[in-house]
């Protein structure tokens, strides 16, 4: 493992045809759950079986896939970089705070089998257990921290992950990448937490590295939305689990009262307070500090 400030090797997705970067997330439906995952090609038969019995998937899912690719090189007549296959399905009709179970078929491939807990039913006082991470990255610190939760995984079911922007740094990092954000930052980003994100609905919300709005030929949001699936509109979006309500703000677009964000926000506030019988929790979540001293 690399030292603390230093980059893990980065992973070649063209090479990888079994389904990896597997990661889970919530939506606004409690019994629903998305899925998304890479591999290096595409076949006709792209599915996700699932159900309550690791012996009995009973259910299935079809995904859909895309594939971007990122900055023409005009001197090599070629592009900077193109993904792997970017799988996309939805798990409905869960059964709220169960367990349950699922295997991808995908690029005649399987997964293993991977078990993760539903949300429980809105309102419920089921005791909730989710991690707090931002600012992750692919440093020998981000290996640690990621072990690091791994190992308290084996203890008890956490029902999920709250990431709060700065995810990958795929754009530049104190000078260290090219011109042209490295896109292999995320596969290897996706690989490093899939053993978490496989098994808990990985939730994020963008930081600057990831919607760097000033730069157009850097992140400016684009590959986020390519990356990940999130309720509304995936930047600012609310959703709740069992007593809690979370409610995500994106710090790198407007939230002033006159903002289509800042006025979407008050909405939510609004309902939420409404709604404080069954949601009595509420956290809010953010990439920068709403005070700081800088």
């Amino acid at each position: 493992m690399p030292s603390c400030g230093k980059e893990i090797t980065q992973i070649e997705v063209t090479k990888m045809k079994k389904p990896h970067q597997i990661r889970l997330s919530f939506t606004e439906d409690p019994k629903e759950m998305a899925i998304t995952w890479v591999t290096n090609d595409v076949t006709h038969h792209e599915l996700v079986r699932y159900g309550l019995l690791e012996s009995d998937l009973n259910f299935a899912s079809t995904a859909i896939s895309h594939q971007y690719k990122w900055h023409w090189n005009e001197t090599e007549e070629e592009w900077y970089y193109t993904s792997g296959y970017i799988h996309e399905a939805l798990l409905i009709n869960l059964v709220p705070g169960r367990i349950h179970y699922y295997q991808i078929e995908s690029n005649g491939e399987k997964s293993d089998k991977i078990k993760f807990i539903a949300a429980p039913e809105p309102g419920s006082d089921t005791p909730l257990s989710f991690f707090h991470v931002g600012d992750v990255g692919t440093f020998g610190t981000s290996v640690m921290v990621t072990n690091d939760i791994m190992e308290r995984m084996k203890e008890k079911q956490f029902h999920g992950m709250i990431h709060c922007g700065d995810i990958s740094y795929a754009n530049k990092f104190n000078g260290s990448r090219p011109d042209k954000a490295e896109q292999k930052v995320w596969d290897t980003w996706g690989q490093m937490i899939e053993p978490v994100g496989s098994k808990l609905a990985y939730m994020v919300v963008p930081g600057n590295h990831e919607l760097d709005i000033y730069d157009s030929t850097n992140e400016n949001g684009t590959i986020y939305s390519k990356r990940f699936i999130m309720p509304g509109n995936e930047r600012y979006f609310s959703f709740g689990v069992g007593m809690v309500y979370f409610v995500a703000v994106s710090t790198d677009e407007s939230i002033d009262v006159n903002s289509t964000q800042g006025a979407w926000f008050k909405d939510v506030l609004t309902e939420a307070n409404a709604n404080r019988e069954k949601y009595p929790w509420l956290v809010v979540y953010q990439h920068r500090p709403i005070y700081n001293s800088n």
